[in-house]
């Protein structure tokens, strides 16, 4: 249970709260309290400060008064000089007066006293009435005595009340009388003042403050004592809560989980009396009702996870039990295939064959979807040809598109690498299924597959494909279903085209398992785009497109109907080096190849598309052999598979038809070949048949089913080598013992000891005699895990039913040449010793640089790993053995990349290899190494 937080505690909470509240209570009283005491003694000292200015005024006022009276005598005798003392002793006597002066009717002033440059109440020098006005003092007679407040004319003083008061003498105006009454004493009074305001003001607040404190630490300790009430249930419950939730963190399914387990939780105890009483009742009837629905959840978890293991048991037994029966049916068709048939029967026979594979790709959908849908794929890494896969696809989908008469483009740009690793046969599904798709749903036009390379680095590269048709399109509204499983766009299409309405929803699974995404772009009668990206591994190997110094400053012409071939075409003859021009038209292009040769600047060859807008391409070619200087221009001709075109009386050595989808390879080496007159050494092409394989071992064929065990039969004898059969898998042991085998094939689930058991007994008898059979799995399980829990049980490969025949052929050939136990004579079956370059994959592109680093690293890599099996130490031999892997995959050398692939599983599981072993991948090797080295050679002879 995890510790509670006090610090988001309730009872802290409680106290946040109540003491938040009193202290914003008490910072408000506090506050009010001090805006009241200051607005009340601000009113008090103004009041105040009004009765000492009214006071001062009076005291002026009659100051004023008395001087009048007093110089009335003294102006009418024209005693001037006791006028003058008179001013001065009142100024001087009196420290509130600041300065007085008299002048007379005529503005002559008689006496002055503080008025002078020091200031003080000393006699002033003579003024003038320009003085008096300069120092602001008015000399306007008045009648009657006047205040004012005004500043002292001295600066830097204080306010002053000026007095002026009228002296009159026998009815007339004698002059004036003016003093200067300081404000000062009214100012320091209210200084004074304001300073005991303001320590009263302190005073207060600080009384008022400590109340307010002290009020906050009695509730605190009065909050906290009553708070343990509320908070010690809510803990209880809390805590509960937690055992809940902790005991179903720990409990949860995990790897070896077989169900949800019996819950059984504590309940609460309170005894508040009030509704926390009512909650913890509520909380223990929440806790009753859980204990009941986690029980039901226990039993239907159970009864699920039966009804699972029911239907992967289902689903395995259906894979065999319809595989089984399958494999009989193909392979008995493709062996009448093979058989000398005319007419109707071929025609019946090539009709039940379409039929059964159309029956088993809906099959492999099925069985796809329920393998993604249950989360039980896991994506390969492998080496292998991105572009080369491409290419098989459109040349397996083009006599599809052909048939219907539309035209199937690809284009791989030239930053997208040609070694790769990943899942290539994943990623050749799921383009086949949008390949298909296309062609399926477009009536006319043409499908273009475009690869692409938006990222890519030093180590790995992200591919985008897009799958192009000029189809009816989809709606908007339409495309959001596309990728649902068991849909399709319209209902119809089921019966016009066919399917199961699985293909793009596998296809959508499989791109998200390799790492990308996949999306469609569409307009209603414009055609689709659907385009998927993958992650995969960049392995060392060239690129398709590359400059050619052969071709450099020559010209080519590109005559072709379609627009996109004939970009295709142009692209890569202007990346070799050529200097390219393309039209449609046939009598076009005869007229460009006419005038090149009148400004002698003539064409090196033509690609010609055997359908043209206007022309034949035989028409085309005896027109251009008409012309001189045109009878020896190199002509490659493109049709379309399957449709090559008869040229009777053409000179066959200056035109070589290629077939569309077009080799862009073979393209490249025909034109090499053509002007330069070099031999170039054939490009290996999937599906070539090995040849005969020569064995004075039989193979045995272990087989519960008679039907499979017949066809089986049949396809490896077509192959030259003769045949034994078990019916299961103990007589295949008996048979073992009592004979040696080239190899055994072997099916996987039969009655009495099925196909893993048998291997292992047979593994077991043989590291005793030091002998080691080849034995290849046949079985019909479509589940993943199959191909590990095969070699897990010491068999060296894997076939699915039904069993392609030239699968069959390539597996026993690299197994069946590789077996060096005993040699083959050279007379057996009429065969000779079969070459070193058959230990090499004809499918894997192998660069020239790329046969050299091998030939250098690899055996320091064989050097390693003896180190680390010398020094036992596992973990070093695993990885030395999936670094060993990877360079022997990346050249096609698979027998021993899976010896390789066999001990790095065994170091996986602390297993030391075997003695004999390394020495077995060293033989294994040497035929490698013998075999790039004499490709290497065939390579610089066809160069040179």
């Amino acid at each position: 249970m995890d510790t509670p937080n006090t610090h988001g505690s309730l009872r802290s909470k409680l106290l946040r709260l109540i003491l938040g509240a009193l202290l914003l209570l008490g910072g408000a009283t506090l506050l009010s309290s001090g805006a009241l005491i200051y607005s009340t003694d601000r009113e008090v000292q103004a009041k105040r400060e009004e009765e000492l200015l009214g006071g001062l005024e009076e005291k002026a006022r009659l100051l004023g008064f008395n001087q009048a009276l007093a110089l009335r005598s003294l102006v009418a005798d024209n005693l001037f000089g006791d006028v003058k003392a008179l001013i001065f002793q009142t100024v001087s006597e009196n420290n509130d007066i600041a300065y007085g002066l008299f002048f007379d009717a005529e503005n002559r002033v008689w006496a002055a006293s503080g008025l002078g440059p020091a200031g003080g109440v000393k006699d002033t020098p003579p003024l003038t009435a320009k003085d008096l006005q300069a120092l602001g003092i008015s000399t306007e007679h008045h009648p009657r005595p006047s205040l004012k407040r005004r500043q002292n004319p001295m600066m830097g003083g204080s306010d002053v009340v000026e007095v002026s008061a009228p002296v009159v003498t026998e009815g007339s105006h004698a002059g004036t009388v003016i003093y200067g009454v300081s404000t000062r004493s009214v100012v320091e009074r209210m200084v004074q003042a304001r300073d005991l305001a303001a320590h009263r003001l302190v005073t207060t607040l600080g009384l008022i403050g400590a109340l307010i404190l002290g009020s906050v630490a009695a509730s605190y300790f009065l909050v906290k004592r009553v708070a343990v009430h509320i908070t010690e249930p809510l803990f209880a419950l809390r805590s509960a809560a937690g055992a809940i939730a902790s005991g179903l963190r720990s409990s949860g399914p995990g790897p070896e989980a077989t169900g949800v387990e019996r819950k059984k939780w504590e309940r609460v105890q309170i005894k508040s009396g009030d509704e926390l009483e009512l909650l913890g009742e509520a909380f223990n009837s929440m806790v009753e009702a859980n204990e009941q629905a986690f029980e039901e959840l226990r039993v239907k978890t159970e009864q699920a996870l039966e009804a699972s293991r029911l239907k992967s048991e289902f689903l395995a037994n259906m894979s065999h039990e319809i595989r089984t029966p399958m494999n009989g049916i193909l392979g008995v068709i493709r062996l009448m295939q093979n058989q000398p048939l005319e007419g109707k029967m071929r025609r019946y026979v090539e009709t039940v064959d379409a039929s059964a594979n159309t029956l088993m790709a809906i099959i492999n959908d099925v069985l796809d979807f329920s393998k993604l849908e249950a989360g039980k794929y896991v994506a390969q890494h492998v080496a292998y040809d991105l572009r080369l896969v491409v290419q098989e696809v459109a040349e397996l989908m083009a006599s599809q598109a052909h048939e219907k008469g539309l035209e199937l483009v690809y284009r791989v740009e030239r930053r997208v690498p040609t070694g790769v690793v990943g899942d290539p046969d994943r990623f050749r599904q799921v383009l086949t299924n949008l390949v298909g798709n296309a062609i399926k749903f477009t009536d006319r036009g043409e499908v273009l597959v475009d690869v692409a390379a938006p990222q890519q680095d030093k180590g790995s590269a992200m591919v985008k494909l897009a799958v192009v048709d000029t189809g009816p399109g989809i709606a908007p509204e339409d495309q959001k279903k596309l990728f649902a499983a068991f849909t399709q766009v319209d209902g119809s299409m089921v019966r016009n085209h066919g399917g199961t309405g699985l293909g793009l929803a596998i296809s959508k699974h499989l791109v998200e398992v390799m790492g990308g995404e996949i999306g469609v772009e569409s307009t209603p009668g414009q055609g689709s785009k659907f385009w998927f990206t993958i992650k995969v591994g960049v392995t060392a190997g060239g690129e398709q497109i590359r400059s050619a110094e052969w071709a450099s400053g020559r010209r080519a012409l590109v005559v072709e109907i379609s627009k996109t071939w004939r970009d295709v075409v142009v692209e890569h003859l202007v990346a070799w080096g050529f200097d390219a021009e393309a039209t449609a038209s046939g009598r076009d292009a005869i007229n460009r190849l006419e005038l090149a040769l009148l400004e002698k600047r003539p064409f090196s060859a033509a690609v010609v598309g055997v359908q043209m807008n206007d022309l034949g391409l035989e028409e085309f070619l005896r027109t251009i052999q008409s012309v001189p200087g045109l009878q020896t221009l190199p002509v490659v001709a493109l049709y379309h598979m399957g449709s090559s075109v008869a040229l009777s009386g053409l000179e066959s050595t200056l035109v070589t038809q290629l077939p569309k989808p077009l080799r862009v390879s073979e393209l490249y080496n025909t034109l090499q070949s053509a002007l330069t007159g070099a031999k170039i050494a054939p490009v290996s092409k999937p599906g070539v048949e090995p040849g005969k394989i020569a064995s004075k071992l039989p193979v045995l064929v272990v087989d519960d089913n008679e039907i499979n065990r017949y066809v089986a039969m049949e396809q490896v004898e077509q192959l030259g080598l003769r045949v034994e059969t078990a019916c299961n898998g103990l007589e295949a042991v008996e048979c073992v013992k009592r004979k040696q085998y080239v190899a055994i094939l072997m099916d996987c689930q039969m009655p009495v000891m099925d196909g893993y058991t048998a291997t292992q007994k047979i593994r077991e008898w043989e590291s005793a005699k030091n002998r080691h059979t080849v034995i290849i799995a046949l079985t019909a399980h479509a589940l993943v895990g199959e191909r590990d829990r095969v070699l897990a049980a010491g068999m060296d490969d894997y076939l699915a039913k039904p069993v392609r025949p030239q699968s069959l052929q390539k597996t026993l050939w690299r197994h069946v040449v590789l077996h060096r136990d005993e040699p083959e004579p050279a007379s057996v079956h009429g065969a000779r010793e079969p070459s070193p370059l058959h230990v090499l994959d004809p499918e894997v592109p192998r660069s020239r640089k790329l046969i050299e680093l091998v030939l250098k690293n690899v055996p320091a890599q064989l050097d390693h790993l003896e180190a680390s099996i010398g020094n036992a130490a596992a973990a070093e031999v695993k990885a030395s053995a999936h670094k060993l892997k990877g360079s022997m995959l990346s050249i096609g050398a698979a027998r021993v990349a899976e010896l390789a692939e066999k001990m790095q599983l065994a170091a996986g599981q602390g297993e030391l290899p075997k003695a004999g072993d390394l020495a077995r991948i060293r033989q294994e090797f040497a035929s490698v190494s013998a075999a790039l080295k004499e490709e290497l050679a065939a390579t610089a002879e066809a160069t040179t």
